[in-house]
């Protein structure tokens, strides 16, 4: 049974409010290699006064290629929206070390031009996320670089959009009441 798109959204919504556990989780600087061949430091892409929307995902998995559109138009919008977006590249279905070769040519085939990262669960339980549960998983981080929000399964932009306005919301109502 297919759920209607406003039960589906508020579920998603819900799930995002009640999934902050992790949020005092700092990611650490880890040194992971993008894309690009490069070695990059994780740190790089987050804080920095801005919310960055992190999806973890598979070049093999169905769910993320479906994902991927909406992430892409959100970082498309990144100067409108204020919102970075960063990609961690897993093998899917293994989770295992995402192949180089493998992520640049979904890149190409899939018009992706957000920056990506490639690491493994392994790796993902090292950043202090727990357990990788499955792809696509959505990981919303603070301007101050802390983790917000993590929620397994693809999140619309709008739903984003809608946490990250509600979370800023507080934020402005916490530091007027001080």
């Amino acid at each position: 049974m297919k759920l209607p798109d406003f039960i589906k959204n508020t579920l998603i919504i819900t799930l995002l409010t009640f999934s902050t556990s992790l949020s005092a989780v700092e990611l650490p600087n880890s040194e992971l290699l993008g894309s690009d061949g490069k070695k990059h430091h994780l740190k790089d892409y987050l804080g920095k006064g801005k919310w960055t929307t992190i999806i973890v995902w598979g070049p093999k998995c169905p769910a993320c290629t479906e994902e991927m559109p909406e992430i892409q138009s959100l970082y498309d919008d990144k100067d409108k929206t204020g919102i970075n977006v960063l990609g961690l590249a897993v093998d899917f279905p293994s989770f295992s070390y995402a192949k180089l070769k493998q992520v640049q040519q979904f890149e190409e085939d899939y018009f992706i031009t957000f920056p990506n990262l490639l690491i493994s669960s392994a790796l993902y339980y090292e950043l202090g996320l727990g357990p990788l549960k499955g792809t696509p998983t959505v990981i919303l981080v603070s301007p101050e670089g802390s983790v917000s929000a993590v929620q397994l399964g693809g999140v619309p932009r709008d739903i984003i959009e809608k946490f990250i306005t509600k979370q800023n919301a507080k934020a402005l109502n916490l530091s007027q009441k001080q």
